[in-house]
């Protein structure tokens, strides 16, 4: 049985080769999608077991699989907007929504 990270490997190679020679991806991309999201709310879960979901290492790792997931959803031109949400969660649980909005806020 493959791991996910086998899975993920995979899935980007079709991506990429998708990407080169303009052939449809969506399956490809929703697949990678769903597998990140997965290993996030998972791990997430497995942080906040231990007390650690504030941790500043921990919102690093979250905002990055956000900007992952992200990323792939805008190469099959889906909606974004909920990661920038889920970023700005994550930001605010570290920094506070008052320090959020002074520093990361866009006019």
């Amino acid at each position: 049985m493959k791991t996910d990270e086998q899975k993920l490997k995979e899935l980007d190679k079709k991506i990429k080769y998708a990407e080169e020679n303009g052939l449809p991806m969506e399956k490809e991309v929703l697949s990678a999608i769903q597998i990140l999201q997965n290993n996030l709310n998972q791990f997430l879960t497995d942080m906040e077991q231990q007390g650690r979901l504030n941790s500043t290492e921990v919102v690093h790792i979250e905002i990055r699989q956000y900007a992952a997931i992200k990323q792939l959803a805008k190469k099959i031109n889906q909606p974004v907007d909920k990661y920038d949400e889920l970023i700005k969660k994550a930001q605010c649980r570290i920094f506070g929504e008052e320090n959020w909005n002074i520093f990361f806020k866009r006019n």
